[in-house]
């Protein structure tokens, strides 16, 4: 009996370590795949003209060079007229970060309404949390002739403040709808003890919603932050005047075309990303920690 018992305690020790490995090599297999396309990325983009003309994009290069980034950068006239990656960067940092912080904040507002309106007026804030949900998901595409008449009646069509305003109609509702997952983890007796203290709703959020909603309020920002930027629709359509364009515009120049080799644009994919890539080097802690709060938040929904 105990050999039995011996023989199934070691066939089924074998089976978790045979289970464990398939789980590991499909990990590997899936991260693989993952990181490849980033690999070939920078890798392609690395390589001159001359390498990127003669071998395969996830070979590496048999020298690096800065020849694509360099072309990417500043850009090149003449007959082929593209325009250089700098200012069109610049302009979506100076453009997407206030934005992106001011949405997030405008969102915060607003689920702390609905969350305080909860208890008194369900059915109102049951619709109007409805139609913030609808207009979070509603695609941007479909929008198309009413965001043009409405930039264009307030006279903001080419220029960035037609765009501003399109990203705020659009983002503010979606980050308002991802704190508002965030909010229910605040315990409503906070809120009660400083109403009995006698502080306003404008006290109450800054002094304890606020510090309280730092991890939501910041996995929300940066959230905000990649969506506006990786938003290619909106520029293109308010914005037609080649030299003020901004950088997702910009990079699709380099997507293909006469004259535009893989290395190239590698590059402008390179440059198109650091920002978002550098925000979420600095960020990211906190994006861990807004998902971790996600899930308290979840359960007091």
């Amino acid at each position: 009996m105990g050999n039995k018992n011996n023989s199934y305690r070691s066939d089924n020790y074998y089976f978790r370590v045979f289970k464990y490995a398939i789980l590991q090599l499909i990990a590997a297999i899936l991260v693989i795949l993952w990181l490849m396309p980033l690999y070939a990325l920078f890798v392609g983009a690395l390589k001159s003209n001359i390498d990127a003309a003669t071998t395969p994009a996830l070979l590496p290069p048999s020298k690096a060079s800065s020849e694509a980034f360099y072309f990417v950068w500043h850009g090149f006239g003449g007959i082929y007229g593209l325009i250089g990656l700098e200012y069109p960067l610049i302009r979506e940092v100076l453009i997407d970060v206030p934005i992106a912080a001011l949405a997030t904040l405008l969102g915060a507002m607003g689920a702390y309404f609905f969350y305080i309106i909860m208890d008194r007026h369900y059915i109102w804030s049951t619709i109007g949390f409805a139609i913030i949900s609808l207009a979070t998901y509603l695609p941007v595409e479909t929008t198309t002739v009413p965001l043009i008449q409405i930039v264009t009646s307030l006279h903001l069509y080419n220029t960035y403040y037609g765009v501003i305003l399109a990203y705020l109609m659009f983002y503010i509702p979606m980050s308002a709808l991802l704190i508002s997952i965030f909010m229910p983890s605040i315990p409503k007796y906070l809120l009660e003890s400083a109403k009995i203290d006698g502080a306003s709703d404008w006290t109450i959020f800054w002094k304890v919603i606020m510090p309280l909603l730092v991890p939501g309020f910041l996995s929300t920002f940066i959230f905000t932050f990649l969506q506006i930027w990786d938003n290619f629709f909106i520029p293109i359509l308010i914005i037609s005047n080649p030299q003020e364009m901004l950088l997702s515009v910009a990079v699709r120049q380099y997507a293909g075309g006469y004259a535009i080799i893989y290395n190239r644009s590698f590059a402008a994919g390179v440059v198109g990303s650091i920002v978002p890539l550098v925000i979420f080097i600095f960020l990211g802690r906190y994006f861990i920690r807004g998902l971790a709060a996600l899930g308290g938040g979840a359960k007091g929904v």
